[in-house]
């Protein structure tokens, strides 16, 4: 089993959001998503039940990889917005910079604007060299979005339960990571 250091608890803010830590005693994933009245996430089952283990998984991820998926929240109005960050499941062939939006987000730049801090922090923080985001190539608005942050496509992903998946490349925004990133077209 992985274990980590002692676990960070990192905040990022960009110019309209803050991405928090699920994992941090001082965030309330409960009141977050699981309450009545939460704001439901777009590929959420009607079960409540599913959504619980969902939410348990993204805070456990933290404690065995030392990082995972932010808390993305609206600085001016306070909602919760979605989840953005990295992800490194068992039988991911390497860590995936993921999103998943709560209804009523999507379509607003809140995806891209997080995605950029988490990569950001990614590169100068962790010292990740790169990461990939994991696409349905049906899906065009995400398609669309790891081509904005300038990830460039290189190849599939089959796996068991998603099926087929592009991988898109992301490096650091350096001299370096462009002829590296070049080297993928």
């Amino acid at each position: 089993m992985m274990r980590p250091g002692p676990l960070a608890y990192p905040e990022i803010t960009t110019e309209r959001l803050r991405l928090v830590c699920p994992a941090a005693p001082d965030f309330d994933a409960t009141a977050a998503y699981l309450m009545p009245g939460a704001r439901a996430f777009v590929d959420q089952y009607p079960d409540e039940e599913a959504v619980w283990w969902s939410i348990a998984t993204v805070i456990g991820h933290w404690h065995l990889r030392g990082y995972g998926h932010f808390a993305v929240i609206d600085k001016i109005t306070g909602f919760h917005v979605g989840l953005v960050g990295p992800w490194f499941p068992k039988g991911w062939p390497e860590p995936e910079l993921s999103w998943q939006l709560l209804d009523g987000a999507e379509g607003k730049g809140y995806a891209t604007e997080a995605a950029r801090g988490v990569l950001d922090w990614l590169f100068r923080e962790k010292g990740w060299a790169s990461c990939i985001s994991l696409v349905d190539e049906d899906n065009a608005r995400s398609v669309a979005m790891v081509e904005r942050l300038g990830a460039r496509a290189e190849g599939l992903f089959e796996h068991k339960i998603t099926g087929p998946m592009r991988v898109f490349r992301h490096l650091p925004k350096t001299k370096a990571g462009r002829k590296l990133l070049e080297g993928f077209a």
